[in-house]
């Protein structure tokens, strides 16, 4: 998997349906996408695996200092998912919400890398009905679900 970002997107144009997306998931927070947010989303969208904030600052063009910042906006407005690498670096990704596709993840134990993966049908349904069945039998009301699978990837190994 490459590790690198998805080059700047000062200049690259968000996918309309993502911008909307943003827009209408972030307003009922009482958040806005500024011009930085916007460029951060940019970035996010057009890479191939999650980044870390570097990566999204490189990608950018834009301070880490802002880079921190507006990402912890952007997933406190619940477009941005954060992901914890094997290294407990925090890795960035678009929510379901803004993409409609539901993720999981590699993560090398070794470097940290993220990256994602799509289960079959079968696995995903019979994540989804055993989350069912032990929440009912404790009561409790999920939003979502994750599942990671640790290990080393094929640089580490």
């Amino acid at each position: 998997m490459s590790r690198s970002p998805a080059g700047p997107a000062s200049r690259a144009i968000m996918d309309p349906e993502i911008e909307a997306a943003a827009k209408v998931v972030m307003s009922r927070r009482g958040l806005r996408l500024t011009r930085h947010r916007r460029t951060i989303l940019t970035t996010i969208s057009l890479a191939d695996h999650p980044l870390s904030t570097a990566e999204v600052a490189d990608g950018c063009g834009v301070p880490l200092s802002t880079a921190y910042r507006n990402l912890t906006q952007l997933v406190d407005g619940g477009v941005v998912a954060r992901v914890v690498g094997g290294d407990r670096t925090a890795y960035h990704e678009l929510t379901e919400a803004l993409t409609n596709d539901h993720r999981h993840h590699l993560v090398c134990l070794v470097c940290g890398m993220v990256g994602d993966f799509v289960p079959s049908r079968r696995l995903e349904v019979s994540i989804r009905a055993e989350a069912r069945r032990l929440l009912n039998t404790l009561g409790f009301d999920a939003s979502m679900h994750i599942f990671d699978v640790q290990g080393r990837c094929n640089s580490c190994r």
